[in-house]
């Protein structure tokens, strides 16, 4: 009998053997090794974007698909919330140091110059090397150090003098004046959101290469792509990222976020699908193919109104103001060289903000999904947002305009065609034009946003009305940034998005970002004045009256126009994934959010309904192939049971 059951068991084995060696490895390792789900079983979260990842190197990307990838596989200090409230991260809590402090006594560093951080015990990277003190004091020092060579990040490092360790989790950053080299209070120091990178792996590289030629992979390493967020790289990220279709990021196993705040994510990868039309991308996410996008104004609305009329189900549409706090404008470049030269006149600036109607272009090219511009602090941020008294703003009136130039000294020529500079004239009298020549400029404008060509196309007819004619540069968003920032353009459509605290966009405008962040090279001393108190006041209610100050001065010198604060256009599946929340009351749970630890992934649960990230034959397959070689193997046990008097030779199975 012993015999009968060893042979039984062993035929099993057989049947099983080959069932399983005809099915394909790849389909048995899954996405990545290391305890991940089978691919059988995974839940995959694939959202869509029309921008694709520019670099995996986060010192380097740009785009918003960029920001979003970012933000999923690496931390920072702190994040923020569903209220969009500052909220913990790799540091659990922070500090102002005390002037009681012994190290502030000796010193003599005043109140809010050093802030202190308590890291988590519990973060790790995803290659295994813990997360310590070492790796922040490594990341700030690097960005404080390099300020004019990592610019990625200069609204943060600009203030920054160095780190210093205390203990292995607790990190105290310094902050100062860089203009005066004196200790500085730094009143957004609760809220750096500059990504935690390996200091283990990074240490040894030059930062001018981190910052030009790194790839953003660790080519030699086991684990390509190392951070310590909820979500991770698998072995294919740079193949991935080279293809321009697909990111594919895994859960992270060993998330800080579960052991430190009891936060899980409950599906098993999530996908960034890349799309070159909207159309195309609409239709994956009426098939299922994708969870979530965000679309254009016309595509969106088309969604909207199928969703509306039942002709879609299971969607919902989101539209609101952007999380970001993204709004276009038209940037008048500011330096002295290059181009036409006349933009540096106030009144050409001012003529040109009196003839832009600013509401058509929200109705008109964004179909109602934005609201008119007006400060650099948009209306979402509702605390910081300047809000213009009626004597300040600068209405729509084509009569003033040609006024104000005219009164300026720039006339019609004589085919009243284009306003062109006199003698006297600012144009003329400074040697930005000379006598007689047009109020002629050009206006860079990015291919990959026809609204904008649009807008481009419209500003052009209203501002001839004026006597200031455009001629319009269609060019890839990579070669309007290399123009840019060589400040050699006259005027640009572009965008800029910024944080919740107010230092990050008022920056942007200071000339302490000339030759790196700003991108219009705006001076003004007044501005720079208020920027820096905005900076240095630490009581919020007297801060706002210096971030206000900016946003006004700002506004009336016209280094922008803002011509609107877009609305989000979000719709997302609701029969693959639950919980997706009110993004209205809740606006940080927001895709948009790229401030690393959205709240909105630790939510999202999967219902079931959707198409796993294969269909599970293999599981399938297994099981059908374990009862066959059962039954198989029964059958052969029962005709030897009936044919006791044959010999074991006689089967050909034992020889």
């Amino acid at each position: 009998m012993q015999k009968k059951v060893l042979r039984f068991l062993s035929l099993c084995a057989l049947i099983v053997s080959a069932t399983v060696m005809a099915i394909p490895i790849a389909g048995l390792t899954g996405a990545l090794a290391g305890g991940q789900a089978s691919a059988a079983s995974q839940t995959t979260l694939r959202i869509g974007f029309m921008q694709k990842v520019d670099s995996l190197n986060p010192f380097v990307g740009v785009t918003d698909s960029a920001y979003v990838f970012y933000g999923l596989v690496y931390d920072a200090l702190g994040v923020i919330d569903n209220q969009m409230k500052p909220s913990p991260d790799l540091a659990t809590s922070v500090w102002a140091v005390p002037t009681t402090d012994p190290e502030l006594v000796a010193s003599h560093e005043v109140f809010g110059s050093v802030w202190q951080y308590n890291l988590t015990h519990h973060a790790t990277w995803t290659d295994g090397e813990p997360f310590l003190a070492d790796d922040v004091v490594f990341n700030v020092n690097m960005n404080a150090d390099n300020y004019t060579i990592l610019w990625a990040y200069q609204p943060y490092s600009y203030w920054m003098r160095h780190a210093e360790k205390i203990d292995d989790y607790t990190v105290r950053i310094h902050y100062y004046n860089k203009a005066t080299g004196l200790s500085s209070p730094a009143a957004y120091a609760y809220l750096i959101s500059i990504p935690m990178l390996p200091k283990h792996l990074l240490q040894g590289l030059d930062p001018a290469y981190i910052n030009v030629n790194w790839s953003g992979v660790f080519e030699d390493q086991p684990v390509p792509l190392v951070g310590t967020a909820a979500f991770m790289a698998t072995s294919s990220i740079y193949d991935d990222f080279v293809s321009g279709n697909t990111i594919t990021l895994v859960k992270n196993p060993n998330s800080h976020w579960e052991k430190e705040y009891g936060k899980t994510i409950k599906f098993d990868k999530i996908q960034l699908v890349f799309y070159d039309d909207a159309t195309a991308m609409s239709l994956a996410l009426q098939k299922g193919d994708i969870d979530a996008s965000s679309f254009p104004p016309q595509a969106f609305l088309q969604i909207q109104q199928d969703v509306a009329s039942g002709k879609l189900k299971n969607i919902e549409t989101f539209s609101g103001e952007k999380i970001t706090q993204y709004w276009t404008e038209v940037g008048i470049n500011m330096n002295a060289a290059g181009g036409n030269e006349a933009r540096l006149d106030l009144a050409v600036r001012k003529a040109m903000a009196l003839a832009t109607d600013k509401n058509y272009i929200c109705q008109q090219f964004y179909l109602g999904m934005a609201a008119p511009g007006s400060t650099l602090i948009p209306p979402i941020n509702t605390y910081w947002h300047y809000n213009l008294t009626d004597a300040e703003k600068i209405p729509l009136n084509y009569t003033l305009a040609n006024e104000t130039l005219q009164n300026a000294g720039y006339v019609w020529n004589s085919a009243h065609t284009v306003r062109v500079a006199t003698a006297s004239s600012l144009a003329a009298q400074n040697n930005w034009l000379t006598e007689g020549k047009p109020l002629t400029f050009d206006i860079l404008i990015r291919q990959d946003y026809p609204e904008e060509k649009d807008i481009g196309t419209y500003l052009q007819r209203q501002w001839d009305k004026i006597g200031i004619h455009v001629n319009l540069d269609i060019v890839d968003e990579a070669t309007l940034n290399t123009i840019v920032y060589k400040y050699l353009y006259d005027f640009m459509i572009w965008y800029w998005s910024a944080d919740i605290d107010p230092n990050y966009q008022l920056f942007v405008q200071s000339t302490m970002s000339i030759n790196g962040w700003s991108d219009n090279h705006y001076e003004n001393p007044a501005y720079d004045q208020n920027y820096t108190n905005a900076v240095m006041t630490l009581n919020r209610t007297e801060r706002r009256v210096y971030v206000d100050n900016c946003q006004r001065i700002d506004y009336e010198d016209c280094g922008y126009i803002i011509l609107a604060y877009e609305n989000q256009t979000w719709a997302w599946r609701t029969d693959t994934f639950d919980n997706w929340g009110d993004w209205a009351t809740d606006p940080g749970r927001s895709i948009d959010n790229f401030w690393m630890g959205n709240p909105l992934y630790f939510d999202l649960v999967p219902t079931g309904a959707g198409q796993p990230d294969q269909v599970p034959w293999l599981a399938i397959g297994a099981g059908i192939a374990v009862i066959a070689a059962i039954a198989i193997a029964a059958v052969v046990l029962t005709r030897r049971n009936k044919k006791k008097e044959k010999k074991d030779e006689d089967n050909p199975l034992e020889n």
